[in-house]
C-alpha cells in the first residue's frame, strides 16, 4: 500500500501542560513527548493517542491553528461547523483526550515536529503496522478475541451514553454503556496485549497509507466514540478521506523508527 509524504506550513494556539501516565516498560525520549512502546522490530508505538495537551505543545511552539473548520457531529450527520477546531470540537475535552479536529497535514507536521525536537525519526504508521499492533496475534477481529459484546467494557463507541446526547441519531446504537457520550481519557481503557490503550474507539486515527494509491485520500482506522458498527472496530476495519478533512471523530497516534 502507497505511503502519503507531505509537509505543511504552520500556523496560533494557547499553551497548556500535562503528562499522560508512562507505563511500566514505556518511555519519552522528551517531557512533552508522547509516551512511546518498543515493538518486537526494534520500532516504537504511542502508547495512547496523541491528548490534547500534547498536540497543544506542539500548536504553542510552531503557530497551528485552533479554531478553522471542521465536522461537528449532529443528531443526523456530520456538519461542517465554522470557527471550531481542536480546540473547541464541538463538546468538552480533558486534556488527557485524544486530540480530535487535526487534518493529516497537521498530524505529520506533529511527527515532524518531534523528529527534529528528539534527533529521533517520528511518522504516522501505517494502516498494516496499526491494524498489527491492534491485535497482535493476527487472527481474532477484536485485541481482546472474537466478541464484540464486550465493546463497551473494552472501547468508547456510539452507545447508551452517546444516545442520551445525540437522540436523534437515525443509525443503530449499541444498547451497553461505556459512560462517555463524545471522547473519554486516553487512558479510561484497558491496554491491548501490547499495552497499547485505544487502539480501537474513542478516536479513528490517521494512518501514513494513501487510500488505493490517491494520495490526496488517506486511511484512518479503529474506529471512534460516534461509531456503532461493528465491522469498523475490526482489526482490518478501515475509512478514508480526503487529507485536509478536519472531523470531530478523527485523531492520531505516532510511530517511532528504531534508532
Amino acid at each position: 500500500m502507497q505511503k502519503l509524504s507531505m509537509t505543511l506550513a504552520l500556523f496560533v494556539a494557547t499553551p497548556v501542560s500535562s503528562e499522560t501516565p508512562l507505563p511500566d516498560g514505556a518511555f519519552r525520549d522528551c517531557p512533552d513527548c508522547p509516551a512511546m512502546i518498543e515493538m518486537s522490530d526494534g520500532s516504537a508505538m504511542g502508547v495512547y493517542p496523541v491528548t490534547v495537551d500534547e498536540f497543544a505543545t506542539f500548536a504553542n511552539e510552531t503557530g497551528v491553528e485552533g479554531q478553522t473548520e471542521c465536522f461537528i457531529r449532529t443528531d443526523q450527520n456530520w456538519k461542517r461547523t465554522p470557527d471550531t477546531g481542536w480546540i473547541s470540537p464541538g463538546f468538552a475535552q480533558g486534556g488527557d483526550h485524544p486530540v480530535v479536529c487535526v487534518n493529516w497535514l497537521e498530524v505529520t507536521a506533529y511527527a515532524d515536529w518531534l523528529s527534529e525536537k528528539t534527533t529521533q525519526s517520528y511518522r504516522l504508521p501505517t494502516f498494516e503496522e496499526a491494524s498489527a499492533a491492534a491485535v497482535p496475534d493476527g487472527i481474532d477481529d477484536f485485541w481482546w478475541g472474537g466478541d464484540f459484546d464486550q465493546i463497551c467494557e473494552r472501547a468508547n463507541a456510539a452507545d447508551a451514553s452517546y444516545r442520551q446526547v445525540y437522540p436523534d441519531d437515525p443509525r443503530p446504537i449499541l444498547d451497553c454503556s461505556d459512560g462517555f457520550p463524545q471522547t473519554s481519557p486516553v487512558t479510561a481503557f484497558a491496554p491491548n496485549p501490547l499495552g497499547l490503550h485505544d487502539v480501537v474507539g474513542n478516536v479513528w486515527e490517521w494512518t501514513n497509507s494513501c487510500l488505493k494509491g490517491d494520495c490526496s485520500n488517506a486511511i484512518f482506522r479503529g474506529a471512534a466514540w460516534a461509531t456503532p458498527f461493528p465491522e469498523h472496530f475490526k482489526r482490518e476495519g478501515q475509512w478514508a478521506d480526503r487529507i485536509l478533512l478536519r472531523n470531530s471523530g478523527i485523531g492520531f497516534r505516532v510511530m517511532r523508527d528504531p534508532a
